[in-house]
């Protein structure tokens, strides 16, 4: 069996302990390379994650304000229709008003007519004629309601002398009569009394009942 010194122990000891320490580096290096380079992986995981977080806001946001504006612009156009047809509708009274208003005049005025042409051409001597004088010195009750009633006979015998005259002047269209109306002057002269009516007047004012000499 072969003898070692201390010598060559020691150094023998020496070169295996350095051999354990570099060894021993080599591992701390080996075992600590990839625990950091999961840690640097793992940052720019993040960051990446987080930049495409930042991206994604604000098409978001432009989505939301695109659909806002679409709603705003859908409710005013809703608004502006209904507008338009309470409008419509308001015309369409205005001219069912207009048009009922003149076919009941254009009634209203065939029946004149039509009454017109039931008055005979020469009114009968009876309604012309004054009614005769009572005597005596005081107006009675009896006589103020004659007088009424005369009175209401002649404005309707004088209305209805008016609507034969206006008849002469019709002209038949088809299944109207049109006039032709006067402007100008003609109304505002002073309508011809006639004859009768004066008589009737003369007689009336001076009846022997008022006691006029």
């Amino acid at each position: 069996m072969a003898r070692i010194t201390r010598s060559q122990y020691a150094g023998k000891s020496k070169k295996f302990l350095d051999e354990d320490i570099v060894d021993a580096e080599i591992i701390a290096v080996s075992s600590r390379e990839p625990t950091l380079e999961p840690e640097t992986l793992n940052d720019e995981d993040q960051e990446e994650s987080d930049s495409d977080s930042d991206s994604d806001a604000p098409e978001e946001e432009s989505t939301s304000v695109a659909k806002d504006q679409m709603m705003d612009k859908l409710k005013k156009d809703k608004q502006r229709q209904q507008e338009l047809r309470q409008q419509e509708r308001k015309k369409r009274k205005q001219r069912d008003a207009q048009l009922r208003e003149q076919l009941e005049a254009r009634r209203e005025r065939i029946r004149e007519l039509a009454a017109a042409e039931e008055l005979p051409d020469l009114l009968p001597e009876e309604v012309l004629a004054p009614e005769p004088e009572t005597q005596g010195k005081h107006i009675r009750l009896e006589e103020l309601e004659r007088e009424h009633a005369e009175s209401r006979k002649r404005a309707k015998l004088d209305k209805l002398r008016q609507i034969k005259e206006l008849r002469k002047q019709a002209l038949k269209k088809g299944p109207v009569h049109v006039q032709v109306q006067a402007f100008g002057l003609s109304k505002r002269t002073v309508p011809r009394a006639e004859a009768s009516v004066l008589e009737t007047k003369h007689s009336w004012l001076q009846r022997a009942s008022l006691g006029k000499k």
